[in-house]
């Protein structure tokens, strides 16, 4: 950290009598700035610091991991479900094992579950053929075909024509993943800056100039990396030219999703999916830690960043489970939280990859962009925290 420097608010030379306004900005000189302290902030955060790079992490937050971080799925994906040559697909297999690897290692809850997509509707023949293509070229495991017998045998609660069982799919402990990647990052000497709101950028001479509040105070970060990793809100840099003038930053949708919680002994032994939607996944069974059951997300369009449950939604749930547990015993589903994922495709497109812009997008050095980094990006974290590190001139 550097001392403080003083700037005068008027330039001129005062009259006599007048009495000086001094407004006193701190400029901080670091190797790299992160912006954004989310699953994947932080995952970054932590590669580079480990890499050498003096390294602070910025969030506006009262604590790291608070918004799309905090409130998903929790489940470790195995990456079949998107296209072969896309980013998700490229890190997710291999973010599966990794962080397997990293909760075992650090006594982290990670449970390989297992996943069975479900569908009686016979166009799940065709979409099951493809997800176990993808499956094998990305390098994973098999995914195995289930008859109605085996199903039966494998998950007695439930119904359906045609099953695809995934042996890698998983659920872990988010939290503590990602207060564990906090605490890999400050052992390696990196700095959190909480409450800390990024306002803007100028790029000078090779050096990016960060300028900050913290409650009313303004100051400076000058760094040679600048890494944006805002998620909901990475849309809302179109006022920078640097960026704004590539046309290279995509519209972020807020698709808000609800879950509902079961109340009682799991019926199931896995993780329970429909056919993906255009837009998701699915309302789909999965496990909190305790090893309870929940379902969700939907998709409902919002233009607003609110957590606030609707819940007239519940019915539309209670459907969409019937179809594969006909017997939901609809008294014993209870509300339980609201994520927004920042997705960034357009209303008419079925699928978009993560957005990770460097140099080769807009020519700006050490400058890495990302966006419509949502599932299954809490898999792919560590992974993308590699990528981002090699995509800089270090």
């Amino acid at each position: 950290l550097k001392i403080p420097r003083q700037q005068w608010r008027a330039g001129s030379s005062p009259a006599p009598g007048t009495t000086l306004q001094i407004l006193i900005m701190f400029t901080i000189e670091t190797e790299a700035v992160i912006i954004g302290a989310g699953v994947i902030g932080t995952s970054i955060a932590r590669t580079l610091s480990k890499n050498g790079l003096e390294t602070i992490l910025i969030d506006k937050n009262d604590f790291i991991g608070e918004e799309v971080s905090a409130r998903n799925s929790g489940v470790i994906h195995a990456g079949f479900y998107y296209p072969q040559k896309s980013l998700k697909a490229k890190f997710c297999n291999k973010g599966n094992k990794l962080i397997y690897k990293y909760c075992r290692e650090r006594q982290i809850y990670a449970k390989k579950t297992g996943k069975i997509l479900v569908s009686s509707d016979e166009k799940a023949k065709g979409v099951f053929n493809k997800y176990s293509d993808n499956a094998k070229m990305a390098g994973g495991d098999e995914l195995i075909s289930i008859n109605q017998e085996r199903l039966k045998d494998l998950e007695p609660n439930i119904y359906a024509k045609y099953a695809l069982l995934s042996p890698e799919s998983g659920v872990l402990d988010v939290h503590n993943y990602i207060k564990s990647l906090e605490s890999d990052f400050l052992d390696s000497k990196g700095t959190v800056s909480l409450r800390t709101e990024f306002i803007n950028f100028k790029n000078k001479d090779n050096l990016f100039i960060s300028l900050c509040k913290t409650n009313d105070e303004k100051f400076e970060i000058k760094s040679r990396i600048l890494i944006m990793a805002t998620g909901l809100y990475s849309d809302q840099f179109f006022k920078n030219h640097i960026i704004n003038d590539k046309n290279i930053i995509r519209t972020v949708n807020y698709s808000k999703g609800h879950y509902f919680k079961l109340s009682g002994k799991s019926p199931f032994n896995h993780l329970i999916y429909p056919l993906p939607t255009k837009y998701g996944l699915g309302i789909h069974a999965g496990f909190d830690i305790d090893g309870s059951v929940r379902f969700g997300p939907d998709t409902e369009w919002t233009n607003e960043i609110d957590y606030k449950f609707n819940s007239e939604l519940k019915d539309k749930f209670i459907k969409a489970i019937k179809d594969y547990w006909p017997d939901l015993d609809q008294e014993k589903l209870n509300e339980d939280y609201v994520g927004i994922r920042p997705k960034i495709q357009k209303p008419d497109e079925s699928f978009a990859d993560f957005s990770i812009l460097s140099n080769k997008d807009h020519e700006i050095g050490n400058f890495i962009f990302l966006q419509g980094i949502e599932s299954p990006g809490l898999t792919c974290s560590l992974p993308i925290a590699d990528y981002v590190y090699d995509l800089l001139d270090i």
